[in-house]
């Protein structure tokens, strides 16, 4: 009795003004895709939760357009076969308090923007590939209390 969804979440999402949460958690195989931008674009949007959907290709979008309500305080992606690169324009989520990216496969150095998350408390970026050095922006972290990074 489990919810296998397939295919890729629909941009559509981005038209529920109201939403507060999304959790999708234990998925089949045949879920995944690109996350629509339009969700990052909610002004209600608190929390997105997407964790052991080890389905197709997951990836963030290139560029999002983030709005100055946007509420967003906790972005949770976790072992979902995540690719990519990590996206400046998640520095933009000014309410973000907790960004766990852990144990996907983003690549690539982390973004130098985001030491701009003034808010974030909760920093994971464990089991990626991610190369280069820490970006020293990171030191500008006023909020954060545990930072976890490592391959």
């Amino acid at each position: 009795n489990h919810l296998r969804l397939t295919g890729p979440l629909p941009q559509t999402m981005g038209n529920m003004a109201g939403l507060f949460s999304v959790a999708l958690l234990l998925n089949g195989p045949n879920f995944g895709g690109a996350l629509p931008s339009s969700l990052f674009q909610l002004n209600y949007l608190n929390t997105i939760h997407i964790q052991d959907n080890l389905g197709k290709n997951w990836s963030l979008p290139s560029n999002v357009q983030v709005g100055d309500v946007t509420q967003l305080e906790r972005l949770l992606l976790v072992r979902n076969s995540f690719a990519g690169i990590i996206p400046p324009w998640i520095a933009k989520l000014k309410q973000l308090q907790t960004l766990d990216l852990s144990k996907n496969n983003f690549h690539g150095a982390i973004p130098e923007a985001i030491g701009d998350l003034s808010s974030v408390k909760y920093f994971n970026l464990l089991g990626n590939n991610l190369t280069e050095t820490i970006p020293s922006s990171l030191g500008k972290l006023p909020a954060i209390e545990v930072l976890i990074l490592g391959n």
